[in-house]
Parts: structure tokens; sequence; C-alpha cells
């Protein structure tokens, strides 16, 4: 589920994006793009109008969806990485066996002829 969520996430932010470089922040918008075309389908000041709650509804739905991911997060899994994570930081901290002396190996120069 967490996958389709993102996935849509990503379609949403497609679509606002879409929208967002329709609108002309001078005033022009669709209606200059189109020549006309959008004055006769959906009239001068309406236009806008869709293109305006277009660019709201897909904002206020990008922003559920981004919380609605935290539903859908495995807490097991998160649980475990950083458990993880934090054992690892004790063997390089020195705890567990390994210990970390900051300075690397000596290592013997091999024989010269």
């Amino acid at each position: 589920m967490y996958v389709f969520v993102t996935i849509l996430i990503i379609v949403v932010c497609a679509l606002l994006g879409a929208v967002v470089l329709v609108q002309n922040p001078k005033g022009g918008g669709l209606n200059a793009s189109f020549g006309g075309v959008g004055q006769q389908l959906l009239g001068a000041r309406r236009s806008t109008d869709i293109v305006e709650k277009l660019t709201w509804g897909f904002a206020v739905g990008l922003i559920v969806l981004c919380l609605s991911t935290s539903f859908f997060v495995d807490k097991k899994a998160v649980k475990k990485e950083a458990v993880e994570k934090s054992v690892i930081e004790q063997m390089e901290a020195g705890k567990g066996g390994f210990q970390n002396t900051g300075t690397p190996a000596q290592q013997t120069p091999p024989p010269t002829k």
C-alpha cells in the first residue's frame, strides 16, 4: 500500500506542476495560450477559476497523501533498522568485541630484493 500511495503522490505532483505551468501570473493564463478557444468553451473568467481550483485541489490532495503515508509505514521495520544501526554504532565505538583504535593496523612492508 505504501508503494501505491508513493506512486499516487508522484502522479499528483506531476499534475500539480502541469496545472501551475498553465497559469499565467499576469492574468493571461489559459485564455492567452489557446487564443480564444478557452473563452468559447469555458468563458473568459471561468477558465481561470477552474485552473485555480485544480491548483488548490491538487495541493490539498498532495498534503493529504503525504500525511497519510505515515499510516502505511511498517513500524516494526523502522524499529529493526534503528536497532541494527545502534548495534553497528556500538561496534564502531569499541563495544561488542570490535576495537577501533583510530589508526590503521600496522602493516609490514614486503621484503625487498
